[in-house]
């Protein structure tokens, strides 16, 4: 009976040492990964998107950001010096309009994870949302817009893009 104690005595002992100190090091060190594998001081690299060319229209709704619409006039037109801007936005772009999608996900990819949703919408209902001010932002290629004669809203800034290189 004593022998039984002294056994289960030494089982929970065991299990403490193992729980506090084995554990513990199996989980910080481990000497079979890899180290040249990622760590904390890394940083994430993104390949951008290239940036299509020819002429763009980013549509802007004013009243949804009137302290930050400086902010985002520098990020879609590519400043030097990229603004902090701490706001969400929705893009919609016309699915039929691939130069615009490209440079509306080229956006996406500049900002930080879920700042940006990316809608596609049928480019005439688009158009429609943008000219009464239903949208957030919109982008079109200056070919889209012209051949849906789009006229903004009043309350809708229009930044102009030049994209990349036409040769």
């Amino acid at each position: 009976m004593r022998a039984r104690k002294i056994l289960a005595h030494a089982a929970c002992v065991a299990a403490a040492l193992t729980v506090l100190l084995v554990w513990p090091l199996m989980a910080n060190f481990k000497p079979w990964q890899n180290a040249d594998g990622p760590d904390a001081v890394s940083s994430a690299s993104l390949a951008l998107p290239d940036q299509p060319s020819g002429d763009f229209i980013v549509l802007v709704r004013t009243s949804l950001h009137p302290d930050t619409m400086d902010a985002w006039r520098q990020f879609f037109t590519d400043a030097e010096d990229l603004p902090v801007i701490f706001e969400d936005i929705c893009c919609l772009a016309a699915g039929a309009d691939p130069t615009a999608c490209q440079l509306a996900e080229r956006f996406q990819a500049q900002l930080p994870e879920n700042q940006m949703a990316l809608r596609l919408e049928d480019a005439t209902l688009l158009a429609s949302k943008a000219e009464n001010g239903y949208i957030d932002v919109a982008v079109f290629s200056s070919e889209m817009a012209q051949a849906l004669s789009l006229t903004p809203g009043p309350d809708v800034t229009v930044i102009r893009i030049t994209g990349g290189d036409d040769a």
